[in-house]
């Protein structure tokens, strides 16, 4: 829709000045606004994403995968000037004793009380899904053939292993204990494989692949609710 607009403006602007009008399209940083009321949410507890319960396709992980997500997502609030976050040591320290799991997304009440122990404003939560999903692929292309003396096609079979990360991101107002954000970022990558390489890579350890893939959430995530500039056209006549 944004282009359609850009391409409406920009013929108008020819109509207007005549077909031999010379127009240069340039790009300037425009300031975008956080989704988030920041007058407000300036102090965040973050505590550990919690793993979806296991469905079909889902992969095993560490434990500490939760916690490691947490970790990455404090560390980029904290580079925001205007965002201050407890920090990891506090916020372990605080959650001794508390069992984690899925059921917490639902008792805001009970996240709420946390988040007057940080005399937080916000408090951020959310879960995780990491699952893969495997595939027979075929590549063609051309080899030259001696005894031929020419170019043919070929192909070959590999299997295609895709790693997908869902993952859920929510901001409780502990004032109001009501949820004032919540949304699924989902990632992914793919691997290439022969046959051996395919059995080594179901054996292998997941952990940094989903890691990967949740600091690219979380930074889609901080992007979001944090004051930036963006790239947009404009469109000089001369």
């Amino acid at each position: 829709m944004r282009i359609v607009k850009k391409i409406g403006i920009l013929l108008v602007m020819l109509t207007f000045c005549g077909c031999s009008t010379a127009v240069t399209r340039v790009s300037i940083p425009v300031k975008v606004q956080s989704e988030i009321d920041i007058t407000r949410y300036s102090n965040f507890a973050v505590l550990p994403f919690v793993s979806e319960k296991q469905r079909d396709h889902n992969e095993e992980l560490p434990p500490e995968v939760g916690e490691d997500i947490a970790a990455t997502l404090r560390r980029g609030l904290a580079r925001q000037k205007r965002f201050e976050v407890v920090s990891s040591q506090e916020t372990a320290r605080i959650l001794t004793g508390e069992d984690l799991g899925e059921e917490w997304l639902a008792d805001t009440k009970h996240l709420s009380q946390l988040g007057e122990y940080f005399e937080v404003k916000g408090v951020i939560v959310g879960s995780f899904r990491f699952y893969s999903d495997s595939r027979p692929r075929r590549y063609y292309g051309e080899r030259y053939s001696i005894q031929r003396q020419r170019y043919v096609m070929d192909y070959q079979d590999y299997m295609q292993k895709t790693y997908l990360l869902s993952l859920r991101v929510m901001i409780v107002d502990v004032e109001t204990e009501k949820i004032i954000w919540d949304e699924s970022y989902r990632r992914s990558t793919a691997e290439a494989h022969t046959i051996g390489s395919f059995i080594f890579s179901q054996a292998g350890p997941q952990a940094n692949i989903v890691r990967e893939l949740g600091r690219r959430a979380v930074s889609e995530f901080t992007r979001q609710i944090s004051p930036h500039y963006e790239q947009e056209d404009r469109y000089l006549v001369k």
